[in-house]
């Protein structure tokens, strides 16, 4: 039975509205009529970049930005952030946002992404014994400050630089840290539950106290969740999928393990309620689909059933939790992203209602949350966007 809620032609028509709006969003907040290359904090143009790209704004636009973090971000060690930002980005986020910009500079190819100081303190991030990447590692490149815990965001956010870069011992690294946590999770997923975080050794934290769920585990319940860790993860592993067998001449016996993790995911994904998509951390769910159903319908044209559960779950991402929540000026709201699910902030609905969203336009003091700007929100959506369309375009092309 057919369980789309779209025509396929018209959400695709209707994505690429949304793309140039949000584009359009975008290069209008650069200064002076915005924070973007004003405002001394990373955040605002890190996934600005990507949103840009993915909108087809004027490289020489995006140049602009990442010329902005050469010289007023990068700090001596090779990592950038302003000294006056807060833990929660300069620290909490150090790799996330030159991961996400230095991807964009290698696809448009910018030299920042290849100065050898800022290269070289990239690739520290890795923790070589598993493949995957720590958020945070001090400030000395002499003395690695490794942490206790490593998850999927910062690691294939590393995976996909390392791909734009063409370091496959690197990027394969991570698809194999990747592919791991998914075996190990796969009894709890069946009992519909996903643990996030891993040590170094490769154990699974299991230990789960009050107030840490949001950050230690996805289930297939509750509607407010970070629900970005498997998407985020399906992305990876279905781009590395098809890069090894593409543009690493590899056999599909060779890359297989790695989309049948991706395809666990979307199983545990496709037992999430309506409800879950309304939230703005599904956005990457919207990612992995999208990445998922290009891959799909290039390799595996005649695997019917599964290449519809890949539309479902990236038309339901594109429909509820992006464009639905697009506000007429093109963008997104901003969010005060939640480190806790038992603080107060977990009640705020960030879905517009008359193009208006009844949340604080600010940072909240003494808030157990990050906030989150329009414009970071913006430009992933943009990003994660992006790949639906193109799913959703091969498979049209595909079916005549």
């Amino acid at each position: 039975m057919n369980w789309r809620i779209t025509d396929p032609a018209h959400l695709l028509s209707a994505m690429r509205i949304a793309l140039r709006l949000g584009g359009e969003y975008l290069a209008g907040r650069i200064d002076p009529n915005g924070p973007i290359l004003r405002d001394r904090c990373v955040s605002y143009m890190h996934k600005a970049s990507w949103g840009m790209y993915a909108a087809g704004v004027d490289h020489d636009v995006i140049a602009r930005m990442l010329d902005w973090a050469g010289e007023e971000a990068l700090r001596e060690n090779g990592d950038f952030y302003f000294p006056e930002e807060g833990p929660e980005y300069k620290d909490s986020q150090r790799i996330y946002r030159p991961l996400t910009f230095g991807k964009v500079a290698a696809w448009i190819d910018h030299p920042l992404i290849r100065q050898q100081r800022v290269l070289d303190r990239i690739l520290q991030y890795q923790h070589e014994p598993s493949g995957g990447c720590f958020h945070y590692i001090g400030d000395d490149p002499a003395n690695i400050e490794e942490q206790p815990i490593i998850g999927a965001l910062n690691t294939t956010f590393f995976g996909h630089l390392m791909i734009a870069l063409d370091m496959r011992d690197r990027a394969r690294a991570v698809g194999d840290w990747v592919r791991r946590w998914v075996d190990a999770n796969r009894e709890p997923m069946e009992a519909g539950q996903l643990f996030t975080q891993v040590t170094p050794d490769g154990n699974l934290v299991t230990d789960v106290g009050p107030g840490e769920k949001i950050s230690k585990t996805v289930n297939t319940k509750d509607p407010k969740q970070e629900f970005w860790q498997e998407g985020t993860a399906m992305a990876y592993l279905a781009l590395l999928y098809d890069v090894m067998r593409s543009e690493w001449g590899e056999a599909g016996q060779q890359a297989r393990p790695y989309l049948d993790a991706a395809l666990a995911l979307l199983e545990f994904e496709t037992r999430m309620p309506l409800d879950t998509f309304l939230w703005p951390s599904k956005c990457k769910v919207g990612w992995g689909a999208g990445e998922l159903l290009r891959v799909l319908v290039k390799y595996a044209p005649e695997d019917e059933e599964t290449i519809e559960r890949a539309y479902r779950v990236a038309e339901r991402v594109a429909v509820f939790t992006f464009m639905d929540n697009q506000l007429a000026d093109g963008g997104w709201s901003f969010m005060h992203y939640p480190l806790s699910e038992q603080i107060p902030e977990m009640t705020f609905s960030y879905k517009p209602l008359k193009n208006t969203v009844r949340v604080p336009p600010q940072r909240i003091d003494g808030s157990n949350t990050i906030f989150l700007p329009p414009e970071e929100i913006t430009g992933e959506f943009l990003g994660e966007l992006k790949a639906i369309e193109q799913g959703v375009a091969a498979r049209l092309k595909a079916n005549g």
